[in-house]
């Protein structure tokens, strides 16, 4: 049975990787389509449409991580009942949700165009707006009840597959529609549309896999944690997108595109690393529902090992290598200024504070703690907006990089503390031990890596030293492994044995 349940975590990270690699793709190819065709403008109002449309995650209220954490047990348990109770509710919940969000893209797609001077005409900003609803409408409306099951029944791959296959579509769209007819709204049309078939993908697996009652009352008290969870829903949205907002008022759509092209590589990386380490989320909620802290604890550290090795390894790599990749990538582009190598190095690392609290962060949503994280979560998101806004108008895209790092720090400090609450026996030096060492190991092998600059902004020039970085950063990471992490690499030998 273990060797049955790790074969599927190894499916589920398979699967999600190969989903990250096909969004990076889509994420680099479809916004240079937009950029060459359409320009700078068109790819800020793009960004800038689509983070305002996902203020709708802040209506959602947490209610997936909510819904996640309820669905764990009666999966476990096998019980039928409670299950169908839970999807009845989380289903109701999501259509209102979906009327709200068609309400609110009414108003959006008004109010944008009188309220900031986008160079573009009220039609042309009305119906973008319009036309870039159609996903999260679909969304909302039709997909996330049974993709929140197939998540927290550990059935990740089914998700992952059907979205992949969709982005490779919706490429192939884009590059039909640059050809065939060259206008921003039949291509964004003709891309959200297919996104049609993902609702039904999932439908069918469902009926197949498992006994649900389609009579079964919706139980409300089911989400009462709503409220909790929108707290946690609202920092995370908020560290998502209130750098895009921040910069839409105060400064351009030339600079918001500038941010938009970094953050497709940091986005890009950052959802790599989680879909490597997401399918063992809810093996932290299974472990913490039998009450299993032994192995609760293992997997705990295990998490921890992993993403240090990952985030230390690759945003190292990438904190050097951003700028001359954007540089390369937006070559022949003179309606902004893309060169901006303090900005790469800070997104780089407000990124990396993201993911070095994802074990505990993760581990107090599976233990359905979301009240008691629900206020750092406030305070964190706090901290972001009033931050960024203090500091914009005077140093621009800089402010907003240095408003996120602030806002992640604190809440990775809170989140390794409250870890103390979860596992008995846990301390907090445990983690900072670990945080000290691959800080050193990486300073070392960055600053061996500034011995080999770049002499010039060239493809090969860029791929030769993201090589030769990577094997320079990889040594001291590996060397710091065998010394000082042994148990952990005896713990991942023996749980990849069983796979």
């Amino acid at each position: 049975m273990n060797g049955l349940k790790n074969k599927k975590t190894l499916l589920n990270t398979l699967s999600t990787l190969f989903l990250q690699i096909v969004l990076i793709l889509n994420g680099f190819i479809i916004p240079k389509l937009i950029l060459e065709a359409f320009g700078s403008d068109v790819n800020g109002l793009v960004s800038s449409l689509n983070q305002f449309l996902q203020y709708i995650a802040l209506v959602e209220g947490g209610i997936t991580g909510v819904m996640m954490a309820k669905l764990y047990r009666p999966l476990t348990k096998g019980d039928n009942e409670k299950l169908s109770a839970v999807l009845a509710s989380a289903q109701r919940f999501y259509r209102r949700i979906g009327l709200i969000f068609i309400l609110y893209t009414l108003g959006l797609s008004i109010a944008y165009p009188l309220i900031f001077n986008t160079g573009f005409s009220f039609i042309y900003v009305f119906s973008l707006t319009i036309i870039l609803s159609i996903y999260y409408i679909i969304l909302y409306m039709l997909s996330l009840t049974y993709r929140t099951l197939l998540n927290a029944d550990k059935k990740i791959y089914i998700v992952s597959f059907t979205q992949a296959l969709l982005k490779l579509v919706e490429i192939i769209l884009a590059m039909f529609a640059i050809k065939v007819f060259p206008d921003i709204h039949f291509l964004k049309f003709l891309t959200g549309t297919i996104f049609v078939v993902q609702p039904i993908v999932y439908t069918l697996f469902v009926k197949k896999y498992y006994k649900i009652d389609k009579s079964a009352i919706a139980d409300d008290s089911l989400v009462k944690g709503r409220w909790d969870g929108f707290a946690i829903n609202t920092a995370a949205f908020i560290h998502n997108s209130t750098d895009i907002a921040v910069l839409t008022i105060f400064t351009n759509l030339a600079t918001v595109s500038v941010y938009s092209v970094y953050a497709l590589v940091t986005n890009g990386i950052k959802n790599i690393i989680m879909s490597l380490v997401s399918s063992l989320n809810p093996t932290l909620g299974h472990a913490y529902a039998r009450e299993d802290y032994v192995e609760l604890r293992h997997k705990v550290d295990l998490y921890e090992y992993i993403v240090f090795m990952l985030v230390f390894f690759i945003f190292s790599v990438a904190g050097l290598l951003i700028t001359p990749f954007v540089s390369i990538y937006t070559a022949g582009l003179t309606d902004a200024d893309y060169f901006q190598p303090l900005f790469g190095v800070l997104i780089v690392i407000a990124e990396a504070l993201y993911l070095l609290k994802f074990p505990h962060l993760n581990l107090a949503y599976s233990a359905d703690k979301f009240k008691k994280i629900s206020i750092p979560a406030f305070v964190e998101a706090g901290l972001n907006i009033i931050i960024s806004v203090a500091l914009v108008p005077f140093l621009g895209i800089i402010g907003v990089a240095i408003g996120t790092i602030v806002a992640m720090l604190y809440r990775l400090i809170f989140h390794v503390y409250f870890t103390t609450k979860i596992i008995p026996g846990w301390k907090q030096w445990y983690y900072y031990r670990k945080l000290i060492i691959f800080i050193l190991a990486s300073a070392f092998g960055i600053l061996l890596c500034l011995l080999l600059p770049m002499p010039d902004n060239t493809i090969m020039s860029w791929i030769w030293h993201a090589l030769a970085y990577s094997v320079i950063i990889s040594i001291p990471l590996i060397c710091v492994s065998l010394v000082f992490f042994r148990s952990e690499l005896s713990f991942l030998k023996k749980y990849l044995k069983k796979k």
